[in-house]
């Protein structure tokens, strides 16, 4: 029968001791995920991490997880890049990019702060000017509002495919096309969206698209990756460069002869902790054997049972198109209510500072309709949270 989404609960051990929905800040790994990871690691070590074939056996678990990362985008596998985070990636952009004085970042205005702060640094370094792009809750006002935005000095735009404050999905095909058409480089952070919602990046076709592994793909904590077009590959610059960089080995051989490597890859810079990544292989794997459309319906059901069945009080954030994220907005502080669902052992999320009684509810593919009626108990549970009035 294959392994199933009832085998895949069955491998995540947080489930059987909590009803867990908080994969938007990180996936529950399944045992089977960290098991691979940490057989990598200790074949690794058994074998002597610096002898010349076990380094190279864990570099070619390198090439496996790119090929298959790179059928899951629909990518040739050269312009893949991997790193520990989405930050680092992002931050990859930044500072490779050549600015001139008075060039322009449209950034969108509900950004995680690995999307945010980056480009801010450079506003306060003096090399951009950041303009907030407000988020209406129409997509053609979004679009329009993006139009008037672009101006002669518009050099990127930078927003999230999937809002990490409210699950909701932005057109982010428009978005690159409205880029190309004006000569702008776009920047799509995939961060929440991988795993959640089907994404074809030969469809999309943005310049940059980060993507995380620790989220909605349940890999191991520390992988992370970055698509690149080959044509702006070049205008990132060199940095930061180092081993892994260069085509071969550059022992002896002169500065101006470096054979840089025309790959994503080529930020791969240094000795990672490469276990890491066979670790996400295994989960990709899962991912591929239940198949990915399987699990995002899967995902969105429990999201939209979730809202149908929703005790009165709180008020839920309206999007026009939603991933397996709803964030409810609540009179009392959101650490008093994440306090009180976690008195039943239900996991949740506080949004931040843009919806700030905000609190997320993820439905993750190890989740069920169990957790969605526990989640509805909980709520329901404690006056406190149950007679909250809400108001927009």
């Amino acid at each position: 029968m294959g392994y199933t989404l009832e085998d895949l609960r069955a491998d995540v051990p947080v489930v059987r001791r909590k009803v867990y929905l908080n994969t938007g800040t990180m996936g529950a790994a399944p045992q089977t995920v960290t098991v691979r990871f940490f057989k990598a690691y200790e074949q690794w070590q058994v074998e002597g991490s610096g002898w010349p074939e076990a380094y190279e056996r864990r570099r070619g678990g390198m090439t496996a997880v790119r090929g298959a990362m790179a059928l899951l985008l629909g990518v040739p596998q050269a312009r893949i890049g991997f790193a520990g985070n989405v930050t680092q990636t992002i931050n990859w952009v930044a500072q490779g990019l050549r600015f001139d004085e008075g060039d322009e970042v449209i950034v969108g205005a509900e950004e995680h702060p690995a999307n945010r702060y980056p480009w801010r640094a450079l506003e306060a370094m003096g090399r951009i000017r950041v303009i907030p792009w407000p988020m209406a809750q129409d997509d053609e006002e979004l679009l329009a509002d993006l139009r008037r935005l672009i101006g002669a000095r518009t050099r990127l735009v930078a927003v999230s495919h999937v809002l990490q404050t409210s699950g909701r999905v932005l057109p982010a095909a428009a978005i690159a096309e409205l880029c190309r058409s004006r000569g702008v480089w776009s920047l799509i952070d995939g961060a929440q969206a991988l795993g959640q919602v089907q994404v074809d990046l030969a469809a999309i076709d943005p310049d940059f698209y980060p993507f995380s592994g620790h989220k909605w793909l349940l890999g191991p904590v520390g992988t992370a990756g970055i698509y690149i077009r080959p044509d702006k590959l070049a205008k990132l610059g060199l940095l930061p460069a180092g081993s892994g960089s260069a085509a071969h080995d550059l022992a002896g051989r002169e500065r101006a002869d470096v054979p840089w490597r025309q790959e994503a890859r080529r930020f791969e810079v240094g000795t990672a902790n490469w276990p890491l990544f066979e670790g996400l292989e295994a989960a990709l794997a899962i991912r591929a054997e239940i198949g990915s459309a399987t699990i995002e319906q899967h995902q969105c059901r429990l999201a939209q049972a979730f809202l149908e069945g929703l005790p009165s009080g709180p008020e839920v954030v309206a999007v026009p198109q939603r991933a397996a994220m709803c964030t409810l907005r609540f009179r009392q502080g959101p650490e008093d209510v994440l306090e009180r669902l976690a008195a039943d052992r239900v996991i949740a999320r506080r949004v931040g500072e843009f919806e700030p009684s905000g609190v997320r509810f993820s439905f993750g593919p190890y989740n069920n309709l169990d957790d969605v009626a526990a989640a509805h108990r909980a709520i329901a549970a404690h006056r406190a949270i149950a007679a909250l009035t809400a108001h927009v």
